[in-house]
């Protein structure tokens, strides 16, 4: 019932408190074969890994009942605590913080989506009043 993605934003709160600046540095360099370097960063990393959390969400987002209801809840909180970061603390602002952002909001829309249509195709099961079948 615990929104996944609460995770990584404590991560994100915890890293850049205690490490300033740590999504750009770079984790790996990947020399490739065209001759260039792909840097990925701390960032990139935390993004990747936030994305496999909104996976499992989007999954666990299919299933209905109450719990289902209050994990959609707690994630709009999770959104909105993640909108006022980027707004108002400092060292949120920026594009690693943005697309994880975006992330939340795309987990609670598409979490209250299916919910609703997976509640309107239980509730059509059956055939219609009326017997026209």
């Amino acid at each position: 019932m615990f929104p996944l993605l609460a995770i990584s934003l404590i991560l994100y709160t915890v890293l850049n408190f205690a490490m300033g600046g740590w999504q750009d540095n770079v984790l790996i360099s990947v020399p490739m074969v065209s001759g260039d370097r792909w840097d990925v960063s701390f960032g990139d990393a935390f993004i990747i890994a936030s994305m496999g959390l909104l996976f499992v969400e989007l999954l666990r987002s299919t299933k209905t009942g109450t719990d289902s209801l209050l994990n959609h809840a707690l994630s709009v909180v999770v959104f909105i605590v993640a909108l006022l970061c980027f707004i108002i603390v400092p060292g949120f602002g920026n594009s690693t913080f943005f697309i994880f952002l975006t992330m939340t909001f795309l987990d609670f829309m598409a979490g209250f989506i299916v919910t609703t249509v997976t509640a309107r195709r239980d509730f059509a099961v059956g055939p219609g009043i009326g017997g026209g079948g």
